[in-house]
């Protein structure tokens, strides 16, 4: 029996600082010119882990599974919920990242998914990942 993929979503966040003249209409839009802070030619980043669960399905509704689509898309609107929710802090959204598949091969050449694992920030030849940190 498969296991299914557990909801949740890791945000990885990587600090910035600001960089250039500020812009004219900073005032009334609250824009910032910021890049990726790079510390001995690494970003700097964070990850939160973020648990989800179906509130319809809470509310009575037939349960929908937790699927890659439905990972990505609740990704990339808690990374942008997580940037406004964060406008004073150094660090922004830059990535999600799913749960992945832990997988047995059988001797007849199928997979089983056994278990899942959430990632970590990745990408080690340009981030150096402060893993599970507050900010």
């Amino acid at each position: 029996m498969p296991v299914p993929m557990p909801a949740a979503v890791v945000l990885i966040v990587c600090k910035t600082v600001i960089s250039g003249p500020e812009d004219p209409n900073a005032a009334d839009t609250g824009y910032e010119n910021r890049a990726w802070a790079m510390e001995h030619s690494m970003m700097v980043c964070r990850r939160q882990e973020v648990q989800l669960f179906d509130q319809a399905e809470a509310l009575g509704a037939d349960a929908q599974g937790f699927n890659m689509q439905r990972c990505q898309r609740s990704g990339i609107m808690l990374g942008s919920a997580w940037d406004a929710g964060h406008r004073t802090s150094n660090y922004r959204f830059w990535r999600v990242a799913c749960p992945v598949p832990i997988v047995r091969r059988n001797p007849d050449g199928s997979e089983d998914i056994i278990a899942w694992k959430l990632p970590d920030c990745g990408h080690r030849d340009t981030v150096r990942c402060e893993v599970d940190t507050e900010i």
